[in-house]
């Protein structure tokens, strides 16, 4: 059976990429979805009437997050219920094609896949004001932790080829260059920490590609103690929208080009994971 929380990821993938065919073949034949479509009433089954809603939502809506994203998926986890299951949050912002008004909602999809595409599928949808205000969530305490903690990063780059670099503000790494990133949050999926690490941190927003590395780093303190231990995942990312801007967390951002990261006073490592994402297909 097909990795259910990978299903999901797949399908808000294919929706924000308004790519039917790939929306379509991650259905099953005899699927059923309910409330699924902006403002859809009854269920919808099978895979050929699926199709036709989809049609017509991307027809007569526009994504209006940015990059042209409808969806803006915060958690994907499994449910209880069994293997097969997975549940994913989001916020969804569309624009009528006809008028330009726009249609915001915060909900909730269950998912139950089988034999590696969807079964059943079920929303769960609040209408909110078009303005999508995120809550501020308690940072988690890094110094002297218990367990090791799970950090995301990002080697973003433009279209001209370009990093994007952050000068860090906090220990560890004050005053140094790095990539931008952070502590993934509880219940966060890896993709919504990186995206969301990143509009905090610079300002922009990004689309999440493949991991690039993943390592780990310890420090210790004079006495021998774990004073930090994390587990870092790399992906690499392209600008979908934003404006440049240093968040709270780091005293500067800006765009480097590879050949002149020598001059600036960031890790070793950083500079492995550059040069590894570089050599990725673009």
């Amino acid at each position: 059976m097909a990795d259910a929380l990978d299903v999901a990821r797949a399908l808000f993938r294919a929706i924000n990429d308004e790519d039917l065919p790939a929306v379509v073949a991650l259905y099953h034949s005899q699927c059923i979805s309910e409330h699924v479509f902006s403002d859809a009433d009854a269920v919808v089954s099978g895979r050929d009437a699926i199709a036709d809603a989809w049609k017509r939502e991307f027809a007569e809506r526009a994504g209006a997050l940015p990059g042209g994203y409808r969806y803006d998926v915060t958690r994907i986890g499994g449910l209880e219920t069994g293997w097969g299951w997975a549940r994913a949050e989001w916020a969804r912002l569309t624009r009528e094609r006809r008028d330009e008004s726009e249609r915001a909602a915060t909900g909730y999809s269950h998912f139950w896949i089988e034999d590696g595409l969807i079964r059943r599928h079920r929303a769960i949808a609040h209408a909110v004001a078009p303005a999508l205000i995120r809550e501020p969530r308690p940072e988690s305490a890094r110094r002297y932790p218990s367990r090791p903690l799970v950090g995301v990063g990002a080697v973003v780059l433009s279209a001209a080829g370009d990093v994007l670099l952050v000068k860090r503000r906090h220990e560890p790494l004050a005053g140094q260059w790095s990539l931008p990133g952070g502590m993934l949050e509880l219940g966060e999926s890896l993709e919504a920490g990186v995206a969301r690490e990143l509009l905090e941190e610079t300002g922009l927003h990004v689309s999440v590609g493949p991991v690039v590395e993943v390592f780990d780093r310890i420090l210790f303190d004079d006495d021998g103690k774990v004073r930090y231990h994390f587990v870092l995942v790399d992906y690499l990312c392209r600008v979908r929208g934003g404006e440049l801007l240093a968040g709270s967390d780091v005293e500067a951002a800006a765009w480097v080009r590879p050949s002149e990261m020598d001059a600036q006073h960031m890790t070793e490592k950083a500079r492995t994971v550059i040069v590894k994402a570089l050599q990725f297909p673009s």
